[in-house]
């Protein structure tokens, strides 16, 4: 196996695990993100808001979204 295929199996074991944790009622949410994600291709400002996503659930911030214009202003950042 290259380091390549490597680095590739261990994160989609990750995203396996991260999968498995979610709770039953966010499981048809990210089925849609993940069915975006392989749909469409990941420019840079997609990736940073992906990236400034995951380090606000990190430090436990959330985001409040009352439509889907809104979500997408905070999370591409056009606020």
């Amino acid at each position: 196996m290259s380091r390549t295929d490597h680095i590739m199996a261990t994160n989609r074991e990750e995203l396996y695990h991260l999968v498995d944790r979610l709770p039953d009622a966010e499981l048809p949410t990210a089925r849609r993100f993940l069915e975006f994600l392989s749909q469409e291709s990941v420019g840079p400002t997609f990736a940073a808001s992906i990236r400034r996503g995951i380090a606000q659930a990190d430090a436990g911030e959330t985001v409040v979204c009352g439509n889907y214009e809104e979500m997408v202003e905070k999370v591409l950042g056009k606020e």
